[in-house]
């Protein structure tokens, strides 16, 4: 076991209840986008000192954390353009870098895996569906893209339809896939959407609408959505199995990401990518 080194990057800035719910803050990473927790760590992608999503300036890493929000390693893995979205498949992780899609060792920390994927613009998230197959969603194109990873080959799932914008979180649930939706562009607002896997139908679940961003199930079955809101100020949204959707009782976030529900713990966590702070929830 290493030895975790108390970083600035690990000091917990506060510690509150909103609601019912005991909160805690990390302060110090780099543009936080995305969280992914396994059995024993949360690791964190880090796009970089400056909040550019698309910029090709190898300064992006992925942090390791405990899973009390203390660093092990805060530049784990490292020289990535802008890593986003992240899953763990036999002791690889993947995670998409603008327009590739890369797996590293989490043993060796060495690349093992590079896909560029042509035409890919802002490649955001990715589901498993199965050890040798994922689902990479491009919010800059409206692709979402199946790989196999054993041959390295990819191809169109679907194309979300232009009026429901890019998918950017994903979510697989069963025989569907769950993606919310964002206008890279600001304009217009973004849908949570539903995806048979078996006749590639797409449905609108609910009437939330915003720049959506990150998807996950908390332990009672709800769907959790983050959206980056109105000038920074983000939000929370649980949605039931009807498709109620309630705003959770949190003080406004900027730019709340891809989000990750411990079910081990029943802790979710926020990475808030405007103010460079992860979140951990606890409900």
């Amino acid at each position: 076991m290493k030895k975790i080194t108390a970083l600035a990057l690990s000091s917990v800035l506060s510690v509150a209840f909103a609601g019912n719910m005991a909160t805690q803050e990390f302060k110090g990473f780099a543009s936080p986008e995305s969280v992914y927790v396994t059995s024993q760590y949360v690791l964190v992608s880090n796009v970089g000192p400056k909040l550019d999503p698309l910029a090709k300036d190898n300064d992006g890493f992925i942090s390791k954390l405990d899973k009390n929000g203390n660093v092990i390693e805060k530049e784990f893995i490292k020289g990535i353009n802008a890593p986003k979205g992240m899953s763990v498949v036999d002791g690889v992780l993947y995670v998409v870098d603008i327009d590739v899609l890369r797996g590293f060792n989490l043993k060796t920390k060495k690349q093992v895996f590079e896909m560029p994927i042509k035409g890919a613009i802002f490649l955001n998230d990715i589901a498993v569906k199965d050890s040798n197959t994922l689902y990479v969603s491009d919010t800059g194109t409206g692709i979402i893209h199946e790989v196999n990873l054993k041959n390295a080959r990819y191809k169109t799932l679907v194309k979300i339809p232009s009026e429901y914008m890019g998918p950017n979180g994903l979510l697989k649930n069963g025989n569907e896939l769950i993606t919310v939706t964002y206008d890279p562009n600001g304009k217009d607002n973004g849908r949570v959407l539903k995806i048979n896997l078996k006749d590639k139908k797409i449905t609108v679940f609910s009437d939330l609408e915003g720049p959506l961003d990150g998807v996950a199930f908390d332990k009672k079955g709800n769907l959790l959505v983050t959206s980056w809101g109105e000038n920074l100020k983000g939000a929370l949204y649980s949605i039931d199995r009807s498709g109620n959707v309630k705003k959770v009782d949190l003080p406004d976030m900027a730019g709340p990401a891809d989000i990750f529900y411990d079910h081990d713990k029943n802790t979710l966590w926020i990475p808030k990518m405007a103010e460079n702070a992860i979140l951990k929830l606890q409900f």
